[in-house]
């Protein structure tokens, strides 16, 4: 399972630092870097690019292009390669990775996993389903031995009784909020309640804590991976009861995004991995107070826990090439992701003057034409 596999890396970086090794050596290397390249206009992707339509700077530094590979519906439609280059050939093998943090099932999610067995998957490709309980791994094997409309249907079952099971804490407290907010208690007792209800509410924003380690150990395994790595990051947003505090006690539960943005960026454009974050803004429904269905919270609106979580993962998904979708459709916008990450450009350089000095390396792509809209990992550590 990933968790397992995350843990035994972020376990194991400390004893690989604990040997004694020589200072590092800046010594110059032939490498060749891939990068993946959406071209896009007015929506539509651009295939018609050849090798001189593409400029690529690292550091503002122009590079020379070894080769450019047309890549539609996951297959080779076309290659152009320099004189005399000779960059790999693209990997077939491909890596999905469906990270799906949900506070309820939704029909829509079910809609996208028929869609992902019957029209993404290829008989090369590995999937893994993270729910909020457990990792589910489907290798090659296994989904050309078993029907895939059976395989989407079990995890849909799978699906529905994990994400029961990993809420129910939050449900719980959510619960026990709206009881307390409904008993009677003495005027003088006023603050008392309120300082219950606060100190429920607090333990519902530290529910769960996304931290740093985790991130990055996430991005270690999936590099550690052969082949093309596609993560589709699909969370549902969460949220504090209807209940309007003091200012300052509102202030103290917002939370904080818990790690450094910029360093987790680098280090998934330097993994290769395309991350598609698609944000479902449909509130759980066990996070409205039963009572209020009648009376209405007049000017009110329910605290967003994870707004700052999705501008950080958005700013992620930019720095690998992927796209970002808020959405109450999560299974249109996963249809979108998974066609952008079947129709792109595969572009091989040489950096004219590699030095593995741990540095990172900026890419950018530059594309010949009007309204084009180009992306791609931002990209790479030097190592």
């Amino acid at each position: 399972m990933l968790e397992g596999y995350c843990l035994l890396i972020i376990c194991a970086a400390p004893l690989a630092g604990q040997t004694g090794s020589p200072p590092q050596q800046h010594e110059s290397v032939v490498v060749n870097i891939e990068v993946p390249v959406r071209v896009m206009k007015k929506n539509a992707f651009v295939d018609g690019l050849t090798l001189a339509d593409f400029e690529v700077f690292e550091n503002g530094v122009r590079q020379n292009i070894e080769a450019v590979y047309l890549i539609r519906d996951k297959r080779i439609l076309r290659e152009e390669k320099a004189a005399g280059a000779a960059p790999p050939p693209p990997r077939s093998a491909r890596h999905y990775i469906l990270y799906l943090d949900l506070k309820e099932y939704l029909p829509k999610i079910g809609d996208a996993l028929d869609y992902f067995f019957s029209d993404v998957i290829g008989p090369e490709d590995t999937l893994f389903v993270v729910t909020p309980v457990k990792t589910y791994r489907f290798k090659s094997e296994a989904l050309s031995r078993v029907p895939r409309p059976r395989i989407a249907e079990r995890l849909k079952d799978k699906l529905k009784t994990d994400i029961q099971l990993g809420n129910s804490q939050y449900r719980s407290l959510m619960r026990d909020f709206y009881r307390l907010e409904e008993e009677e208690y003495p005027a003088e007792l006023a603050e008392v309640k309120e300082m219950l209800l606060f100190d429920l509410a607090k333990q519902i924003r530290d529910l769960k804590e996304i931290t740093e380690s985790s991130v990055m150990g996430f991005a270690d395994t999936l590099k550690s991976l052969d082949g093309e790595k596609h993560v589709f990051l699909i969370f549902q947003k969460d949220v504090l009861p209807e209940h309007e505090f003091a200012d300052d006690r509102q202030m103290e539960l917002i939370k904080p995004v818990g790690f450094d943005v910029e360093k987790i960026k680098r280090c998934f454009s330097d993994a290769s991995i395309t991350v598609h974050c698609l944000y479902i803004t449909k509130t759980p429904g066990f996070a409205h107070n039963p009572m209020n269905q009648t009376r209405s919270v007049v000017g009110f609106r329910l605290q967003d826990l994870s707004a700052d979580i999705y501008a950080s993962f958005k700013e992620m998904a930019a720095a690998t090439g992927g796209m970002s979708e808020s959405t109450t459709n999560p299974n249109f916008a996963l249809r979108q992701a998974a066609e952008a990450s079947s129709n792109y450009y595969l572009l091989y350089y040489r950096p004219l003057d590699y030095r593995a000095d741990g540095r990172f390396q900026k890419i950018e792509i530059r594309v010949k034409g009007e309204g084009l809209k180009v992306t791609h990992r931002s990209g790479y550590i030097a190592d």
